[in-house]
């Protein structure tokens, strides 16, 4: 008698080891032991016939060098298939399962092949149409801030609120003129938070701005720069090289004498270091503008 690794009729069948195993117990056909190797479990020839009987597959000649050979010899295939009824002789397998791949299943391989390069494609041109929009808001961006500022400058150089000196009641009626108004506690606080402005002017020069008493008479790198960079805790610095905000680090609460400039560039926040007071020239604020200008894309 003739047996067969599981594995090895399982292939045969073309099916799965696991379903082979629950056809033979549903057949209550045993599985037998192998004749040299104890640990491994084989299909008798018969069994495995029995089992392409009932379920309707295709068995391909069993070659002899795969046969384990048992106590018998097998018979031939032809005493085999003659000793079957005319109506239940396994059928020979289909030629589309031996047969190599059709020219069909060739060219849609092939179609899918090209289907994966045009989809690549269209992910680089979609990332590189992406990368062209967040370069174009960050020009736009930057076009309408230097706009915005080249608006509001004169106005705060020319139009600047004269200081109100403090008035108790009664004094509009006193004589005060009345288009002069002092500022509310909430407008004090807004015009505090306001950092001041360091900007290169187009005539060359720089200007500085503060939002509480316009533009400020103050010579860069001069004593009376670093006194009153010593009173201010942030300011904006718009140079020749870039742009940043600037403002002091603090410790247990309370502002230090050092400085960092940080600037958001496509939702990124990029911060460098500027030194203490004392080392705020503006070379070194040109430096810092330039290495953060770094981090914007080129176009």
């Amino acid at each position: 008698m003739a047996t067969f690794p599981v594995a090895t009729g399982a292939r045969m069948l073309g099916i799965h080891s696991k379903t082979l195993h629950h056809w033979l117990k549903e057949a209550k056909l045993p599985l037998v032991p192998h004749p040299t190797d104890a640990r491994m479990s084989c299909v008798a020839e018969e069994h495995l016939l029995e089992v392409a009987r009932r379920h309707g597959r295709p068995l391909p000649d069993l070659p002899f060098a795969a046969r384990q050979s048992g106590p018998s010899a097998p018979e031939p295939r032809e005493e085999q298939a003659s000793s079957w009824p005319a109506h239940e002789v396994p059928s020979a397998p289909s030629a589309a399962l031996l047969s190599p791949p059709s020219a069909a299943l060739t060219d849609l391989i092939q179609r899918l092949s090209c289907l994966e390069t045009r989809i690549v494609t269209l992910q680089e041109q979609l990332a590189q149409l992406a990368l062209a929009l967040l370069h174009e808001r960050e020009r736009t961006v930057e076009s309408r801030i230097a706009a915005l500022e080249a608006v509001v400058q004169p106005l705060v150089g020319t139009h600047r609120l004269p200081d109100v000196p403090e008035q108790g009641p009664g004094s509009e009626a006193a004589g005060a003129s009345p288009g002069k108004r002092r500022l509310v506690p909430a407008e004090q606080r807004a015009r505090a938070r306001l950092p001041a402005l360091i900007e290169y002017a187009a005539q060359g020069a720089y200007v500085i701005i503060s939002a509480q008493e316009g533009e400020l008479p103050l010579l860069p790198n001069s004593p009376e720069w670093f006194e009153w960079l010593a009173t201010i805790c942030s300011f904006r610095f718009v140079g020749q090289q870039g742009r940043f905000t600037a403002y002091r680090d603090t410790k247990h609460g309370h502002p230090t004498r050092s400085w960092r400039a940080y600037r958001t560039i496509h939702q990124r926040n990029y911060k460098c270091s500027l030194g203490v007071t004392e080392t705020l020239t503006l070379a070194c604020l040109e430096q810092a503008a330039a290495t953060l200008q770094a981090h914007v894309p080129a176009l």
